[in-house]
């Protein structure tokens, strides 16, 4: 059986991350920012993978990732009811960055990470909110996702009302 090695860097959000598989069949070790992660991964159809971890006896994650249409290299990744955005970029990018904004300063929009339909508000403009904290839920094939704040701050601007459609893209809010 053949093993296959690949090095990347990931961007989700503001955040670069540097990732490493090595695969031998359905088992991966996967190494992000220097943490290691043992998995046992199979693809149950097609952009669908179940992930079971091999060392802590943790519980199996489904993960799903489908390639943008219109944007080479961006990804659409759901899991455990989340959705986000990830780009693949050069591997050795983090290293390569020297400009850095630091996690905090600056507004960020809240953008729909695919096309579809503003099911719920979640905060009010005006709302002081936590990274992670969801923010805006939206339908996309059958599927509500709430869209979560990528850093702690304030809700300074909601540019969409419930039933609003949208495409990937858009943006939803600003954070301050």
């Amino acid at each position: 059986m053949s093993q296959q090695s690949t090095r990347t860097s990931i961007r989700i959000g503001e955040r670069l991350h540097e990732v490493s598989l090595q695969r031998r069949g359905a088992r991966v070790v996967a190494s992000v920012d220097g943490r290691e992660y043992r998995l046992n991964v199979h693809e149950s159809h097609g952009g669908v993978y179940s992930l079971l971890p091999l060392d802590e006896g943790g519980a199996q994650v489904e993960v799903q990732v489908a390639p943008s249409r219109d944007d080479a290299g961006m990804y659409h990744v759901r899991v455990r009811g989340r959705a986000f955005e990830a780009r693949a970029e050069a591997p050795g990018s983090r290293e390569r960055e020297t400009i850095q904004r630091s996690a905090g300063a600056g507004p960020r929009p809240l953008k729909s990470v695919m096309p579809g339909r503003i099911v719920r508000l979640l905060v009010e403009a005006g709302a002081s909110v936590k990274r992670g904290q969801g923010i805006i839920v939206v339908e996309a094939m059958k599927m509500e996702n709430e869209l979560p704040s990528s850093k702690d701050g304030i809700v300074t601007q909601i540019l969409v009302s419930p039933g609003d459609r949208v495409e990937s893209g858009a943006t939803l809010a600003i954070i301050e």
